[in-house]
């Protein structure tokens, strides 16, 4: 049965942003690091930027390598065992509870419709929020900056670390 946001998943949402502001600042961590790692896999063209076309695609192969059993559907479990590269960062850092709850804060905002699980559509439509949101300046492109201080899961990711990531 599928748990509500707890009252500590919805602070850890709504600080998020502050949090990550703050990691930004401070020195190249290994957070910091394996989010422009991240963000290098995403610009594909190396032109400094990427583009929603470049996001969709990359968010395609994510999804099929998350979507352990393949039934086209991603449960809390298998969002929350696939590694975005900060697992070890994570426990390092003893820092595995915040990791964890910051993923399963993203799966109960990705998951749309409530029911446990995010469709292609249900993923598609996040991170295309996702990158809006990140979008600041509107030009529909987000460079390094943009990608690393607005989108959705690398903010929470890199916030569940901090204040070393």
């Amino acid at each position: 049965e599928r748990k509500g946001i707890t009252m500590k998943q919805l602070a850890i949402a709504v600080l998020l942003p502050f949090i990550a502001t703050a990691a930004v600042a401070e020195e190249k961590t290994e957070g910091r690091r394996l989010a422009e790692l991240t963000f290098e896999s995403v610009d594909t063209s190396g032109r400094g930027f990427v583009d929603m076309g470049q996001m969709e695609a990359q968010r395609d192969l994510i999804f099929i390598s998350m979507d352990a059993n393949d039934d086209g559907r991603l449960t809390e479990e298998e969002l929350t065992s696939w590694d975005y590269g900060f697992a070890n960062i994570a426990e390092e850092q003893d820092k595995v509870l915040a990791y964890t709850t910051a993923l399963r804060v993203v799966f109960d905002f990705w998951d749309r419709d409530g029911d446990g699980a995010i469709t292609q559509t249900e993923h598609r439509k996040a991170i295309f929020a996702d990158f809006e949101r990140a979008d600041i300046n509107s030009d529909a492109v987000l460079d390094q900056d943009e990608f690393l201080n607005g989108f959705g899961i690398i903010v929470a990711l890199r916030a569940a670390l901090k204040p070393t990531a």
